[in-house]
């Protein structure tokens, strides 16, 4: 009897792959980051720090990222009568936001989640709106969830073209170009190119490839950029997202929480400052605040949430 012989291939950092590529490789290729909703109790004080990252790395190399941030909209009406900070978005409000977006930045070549282990419901939903209205999208999900389930999502939510666990800094860039060669070569023709990564991994029942995306630690922090926070100054219907969450409490007395500091901060923003060696990077976007919208509040709009886009 034969013995069977197991091979076992050793697949390159994806650093490496990243490496090969030209700084204008993702040129044309739009890519949406979408923040999952939190915790409808608490007020969102702290911005989407993975996809500001990401966003910012994409934009080193040509594409056009955006952000749209469920999470950070607490409506204060009727239905939240028992919600001091206010409630989430409703699904509806949702897909209406979605569909805004989309009418004023165009069809995205990638939607990307973003979300915690807490957050699979809102994910399941999210995808199906994404999957009605942006058929030909590449559907992605990234974070904690997609890090700690992995390839089973593809079960829980299929219409999921991707998923990408751990560090996403390469591997959001690979994910871009393998799309754009799809898109510019045909899913066939690029399945078969030597350009194609190594992570597609089968197709699903409708004939979709489908891609596992193993993220590792970045081999130089150095190059990696600040968060890209313009992304998220005002969304499609002029709410300042950004300027909630700076004027949000989150040290001192007013946060209410662990701090336990004595003074109290009227304007802060947690975010990461450094990965590497702060002195080689580029300097941060500005995150002045921008006026306020009509309809909003310091924390969040009321319940006329949606405006004419400025």
């Amino acid at each position: 009897m034969s013995k069977l012989t197991v091979v076992s291939v050793t697949k390159p950092h994806p650093g490496d792959l990243v490496r090969e590529m030209a700084y204008d490789e993702l040129k044309g290729v739009h890519v949406l980051f979408v923040n999952m909703p939190l915790r409808e109790t608490a007020k969102p004080n702290t911005p989407p720090e993975g996809p500001g990252l990401l966003a910012a790395r994409l934009r080193q190399y040509g594409a056009e990222p955006t952000i749209v941030d469920l999470n950070a909209y607490r409506i204060k009406d009727l239905a939240a009568a028992a919600l001091p900070n206010g409630r989430h978005l409703t699904l509806k409000e949702a897909r209406e936001l979605l569909e805004a977006h989309f009418r004023k930045h165009g069809q995205p070549d990638v939607i990307a989640f973003s979300g915690m282990i807490t957050t699979l419901r809102w994910q399941e939903h999210v995808a199906k709106i994404c999957r009605s209205i942006a058929p030909d999208a590449f559907l992605m999900t990234g974070g904690g969830l997609a890090t700690e389930i992995r390839t089973g999502l593809f079960k829980w939510i299929p219409e999921l073209d991707a998923v990408a666990h751990s560090e996403g800094d390469d591997t959001m860039l690979v994910c871009a170009r393998d799309v754009k060669l799809m898109k510019e070569l045909g899913v066939k023709n690029a399945l078969q190119s030597p350009r194609m990564s190594h992570y597609v991994m089968g197709l699903s029942p409708d004939g979709r490839p489908r891609f596992f995306y193993e993220g590792d630690r970045p081999k130089d922090l150095d190059i990696l950029p600040f968060a890209a926070w313009d992304l998220l100054e005002e969304d499609v219907f002029g709410n300042p997202v950004l300027e909630w969450y700076i004027t949000t409490p989150v040290w001192g007395t007013a946060a209410n929480n662990s701090s336990a500091t004595p003074f109290t901060m009227e304007r802060s923003l947690t975010a990461v400052s450094s990965r590497g060696d702060a002195t080689f990077r580029t300097p941060a976007p500005s995150v002045s605040g921008a006026p306020k919208a009509n309809g909003t509040t310091e924390s969040g709009p009321r319940r006329n949430w949606r405006r004419k886009s400025a």
